[in-house]
């Protein structure tokens, strides 16, 4: 069966490094910073952190973005279907969809199927 968003894709957008923080807290914090958003979904593992931003009072402007701890990137899930303007119901349906939770727990996965960010 196709997923409803179609084909998902991860864009590398920051390498982290440079940025140490004493917590993944204040990681995720200094991210959301940089686009004056609100995590209103937050998933994390060992490994990984995966967020639903959106802008405050836009109920659809989500995105959803993926920090693989273990080499201290950020990516960008994008979707045929949808990019920027999720929902909190609609990031749900593709968490389950899409499995997502496997890449929370294995962010390394995001390297065989990320593209650049053309941005």
């Amino acid at each position: 069966m196709q997923p409803s968003l179609g084909k998902m894709s991860a864009y590398k957008m920051f390498n982290w490094r440079d940025r140490a923080a004493s917590s993944i807290e204040q990681t995720v914090a200094s991210f959301l910073e940089l686009g004056e958003a609100v995590a209103t979904r937050w998933i994390e593992t060992r490994k990984g952190v995966l967020l639903l931003q959106m802008v405050p009072d836009d109920a659809a402007s989500g995105a959803i973005y993926m920090f693989d701890r273990l080499r201290e990137q950020w990516y960008m899930l994008s979707f045929e279907g949808c990019e920027d303007q999720f929902t909190s119901e609609e990031f749900d349906r593709a968490f389950s969809e899409y499995d997502l939770f496997r890449l929370v727990e294995q962010p390394g996965l995001l390297l065989s199927e990320f593209h650049p960010a053309t941005a």
